[in-house]
Parts: structure tokens; C-alpha cells; sequence
């Protein structure tokens, strides 16, 4: 755990599986799309990758741990509220604006076999405010978690101007995602299943996380590591065999919440490894990978599928170079437009500096 100049704590370990599960989103769809007439045509990894959307669950809990890491002290402080919205605005649409802006401008120049631009101004406005008002595929179709992202940050605003309307709403909001929610196809997501998804309950399992490491033993948060790891590979396995996506996702929360108090714990106890630089940076650098992956995935794609007809590439070989060449285009993204971009903003919307882990969501 290292203390940066500007009053943050950068929680390597954190930082380190952030990298880890951006890179999972990443092999889960680089499968599928090697799969695709247009490409290969060739399944190719699919047994260790077809869970690697997974990475996104994962996100979710550990937004909710960082949320209250970074703000935990603001809630019931209403003079606080414009310097939370002010961090979280910053963090989230500034860089992507410029992808999206990027990418819409690049499909209307006709790149992108097949890459989509909203049609109708709601879809725009869904677009550009993340506020899902109808069933939009997002121009950068990842982006679908943001939505979730925003309603998080917005709710958790509420506690922070309000300790106890907050807390009504929260647990409200949680509630409702377990009596109403359901799980659509990406393809069939409405405001309705987005805002009372399941998935945001993984909010709550990463606050709760956080509240475990910040008030537990040590010893026995320490403890809690080992013993995701054995929850995830029993629910893994047993959703492999049979059980329903929706019943292993509560699951699937509390392991990965367990996960991340447990490496939080070990890295303050200095037991966690010291030397993983790389995944240091593929973590600082995972929102560019996760908002920029499908488009360099194509682009690197097509670019190793042409050379292997000069080369001997053999499929496995291309799905490995194309792999790290978008891990690779995602973390220059994140050197070259996302740290200026948001360096320029915090120098014209300052806010004072909080514990938060770097480059969190």
C-alpha cells in the first residue's frame, strides 16, 4: 500500500486484479470474435475464456469497495457533495466522451464492418449521459456498464447529502434488485432491467467488503482470500454443471468481495507480493482497455489475420498476439488521452484530494 503526493492510497493488489479482470472481458470477447466467419471462424480458448465476462461482476464489487474507501467519510457531510460529484465526474465521462466521440465520428466515416451510431436524439442522450432511456446498444457497447456505474455514484450522492434519506433509498434500491430483477440478453436491456438489475447488488457486496477489512481482524480477513478463491471455483464449477447464471451471481459477488478484503488485508499486513509493475499498470490503465478492447480487437485482429497469410501464424499464435496488442493499445490510450485528459480537468474542476485507489472508476 503506497501513499501518493497528492493524499491518495494506491492499493496495488486492487489495482493488480482490476488489470486481471479487464483483461478476462478481454479474452472472453476476443473468443467470440475469432469465432466469426470474418475472422477465423475457429473456437479457440473458449474453455478457459467463456466466463471471462465475469470481469465485469467483478467490477461492480470493487467500484462499491473503492466507492466507500474513497467517500466513506463524506456520507452525512452535504458540504462534501460537490467535491464527490465533481471526483466522480471527472473519473467517468471526460474520457469517455472522447472514445465515444472518437468512435461515432469513425462509423460515420465508414469504418467498422459492423458498428452502429445512435439514430434518434434519446438514443444520443442515453449516449452521452450514460442515463439509460430506452433499449440502445451503446456505441461503444461496454459502455452498458456505466449506466450502472452512474446510478451507483448517483444513489451513493444521496447518502452523502443525507445519511439517512441515503440509507432508505440505498436499501430500497438493493431490495428492489432482488424482488424485480432479472438478467436479459445484452441486446434486450431496458431502463427497467438495467436500474433494477441484479447486478447492482454487487455494489453492496464490495461496501460490505470494505466494511469487513476497515472493522475486521486482520488475521481473519487475511483469511477471507483463500476462501473466495475456494467459494468462486465451487460456484464456477457448479454453474458449469447445470446451476443458473442468476442463482450463482450472489454467489459469484460474496467471493469476489471476500477476494478483495482479503487481498486489501494482506497487502496492509505487507503480504502481498511486491514487483507485478506490469499488472500495476494494465490495472491503472483498465477503464481505456475496457472502453477501447473491441475496437483494437478488430483492428489488431484483421491486421495478424492478413500477415499469417506471409507469416506462419498459427491460430492460437494470432490469438495470443492480437490479445496482448489490444492489452497493449489500451494501455497507450490510457498514457497518451485518458491520465492528460483527466489531468486537465482536475486542474480546471479541483477537488480535494481523498483515499481512493488510483485510476478506480
Amino acid at each position: 500500500m503506497k501513499q501518493k503526493r497528492d493524499g491518495q492510497v494506491q492499493l496495488n493488489s486492487l489495482q493488480q486484479a482490476r488489470g486481471l479482470a479487464a483483461m478476462a472481458v478481454v479474452a472472453f470477447h476476443l473468443s467470440i470474435m475469432m469465432a466469426l466467419p470474418r475472422y477465423l471462424g475457429q473456437e479457440l480458448f473458449t474453455d478457459y475464456t467463456r466466463r471471462g465476462n465475469l470481469g465485469v461482476d467483478f467490477f461492480f464489487v470493487l467500484s462499491g469497495f473503492i466507492i466507500i474507501f474513497a467517500h466513506g467519510h463524506d456520507i452525512g457531510q452535504p458540504h462534501r457533495l460537490r467535491n464527490y460529484l465533481t471526483r466522480r465526474f471527472v473519473r467517468l465521462f471526460p474520457v469517455y466522451w472522447v472514445y465515444v466521440g472518437v468512435f461515432c465520428l469513425l462509423v460515420a466515416m465508414g469504418f467498422g464492418a459492423s458498428a452502429t451510431i445512435p439514430e434518434t436524439f434519446s438514443q444520443w442522450i442515453s449516449t452521452f449521459t450514460l442515463v439509460r432511456l430506452d433499449n440502445l446498444t451503446f456505441p461503444i457497447a461496454p459502455a452498458w456498464t456505466l449506466v450502472h456505474e452512474l446510478a451507483f455514484y448517483l444513489v451513493f450522492a444521496l447518502l452523502i447529502a443525507s445519511r439517512r434519506a441515503g440509507i432508505m433509498v440505498f436499501g430500497l434500491w438493493m431490495v428492489a434488485c432482488v424482488v424485480l430483477g432479472e438478467h436479459p440478453d445484452y441486446h434486450e436491456q431496458t431502463p427497467w432491467t438495467t436500474y433494477l438489475s441484479p447486478l447492482n447488488l454487487n455494489f453492496l457486496a464490495g461496501m460490505l467488503a470494505y466494511l469487513g477489512w476497515k472493522h475486521g481482524r486482520p488475521a481473519i480477513v487475511k483469511c477471507a482470500f483463500p476462501a473466495g478463491l475456494v467459494m468462486f471455483a465451487a460456484i464456477y464449477l457448479a454453474e458449469q454443471g447445470g446451476v443458473p447464471y442468476g442463482s450463482a451471481q450472489p454467489v459469484y459477488a460474496i467471493s469476489f468481495g471476500l477476494l478483495i478484503a482479503g487481498a486489501a488485508a494482506l497487502e496492509s499486513g505487507g503480504q502481498w507480493p511486491s514487483g507485478l509493475r506490469l499488472f500495476n499498470l494494465i490495472g491503472d490503465a483498465s477503464y481505456s482497455i475496457y472502453l477501447t478492447h473491441l475496437a483494437f480487437l478488430g483492428l489488431t485482429g484483421k491486421i495478424f489475420i492478413r500477415l499469417s497469410a506471409y507469416l506462419p501464424l498459427s491460430p492460437e499464435l494470432i490469438y495470443l498476439l492480437v490479445f496482448a496488442g489490444t492489452v497493449a493499445c489500451g494501455c497507450l490510450a490510457h498514457l497518451l488521452v485518458e491520465r492528460p485528459v483527466i489531468a486537465i480537468c482536475r486542474r480546471r474542476l479541483p477537488g480535494k484530494p481523498s483515499l481512493a485507489v488510483q485510476g478506480a472508476a
